[in-house]
């Protein structure tokens, strides 16, 4: 994180594979949003009141602009024309501000971030007070002890 960044939280309490917020995601990302810091997602299971709590977390760089530059006459296509086009790269890249080009774009960043969470497990989230400490499911036994030691 920068000094002065504007960071915007979007959590949401699904699995980050259902969670609409994937989606949103996905289309800022194509409208030219950026994410914010090192580590820009966080998934952590908690328990609260005897029960297990989910968070799906994305940190957002929210004084990033987002522009759209709609220039194109209105147009009527068969299905076939939208496939033709929707599937052929080039054309999508030639015609970049085209909705048929972010609606590709968008189904693309949304396969990849949904490939990258299917592989991350979430962590555990806990809390003495107002601090915290989260703790990946796969940290050694030695960095577990570490972290629960800074929490106090």
């Amino acid at each position: 994180m920068r000094t002065g960044q504007k960071i915007v939280f979007v959590r949401g309490n699904e699995p980050p594979l259902r969670c609409p917020h994937t989606a949103l995601i996905a289309a800022a990302l194509v409208s030219g949003a950026r994410l914010a810091g090192e580590k820009p997602f966080l998934h952590t299971l908690e328990e609260v009141d005897g029960e297990p709590k989910r968070t799906t977390t994305w940190s957002v760089d929210g004084g990033g602009e987002l522009v759209f530059r709609p220039g194109f006459p209105e147009e009527r296509i068969d299905f076939a024309e939208f496939r033709k086009r929707f599937e052929d790269e080039a054309w999508c890249r030639a015609n970049p501000d085209h909705p048929i080009a972010y609606l590709r774009a968008f189904a693309e960043t949304l396969d990849e971030l949904r490939a990258q969470l299917r592989d991350q497990k979430p962590a555990f989230l806990l809390r003495k007070g107002k601090r915290f400490a989260v703790i990946p499911q796969d940290a050694d036994p030695e960095r577990k002890r570490e972290i629960l030691e800074l929490l106090g």
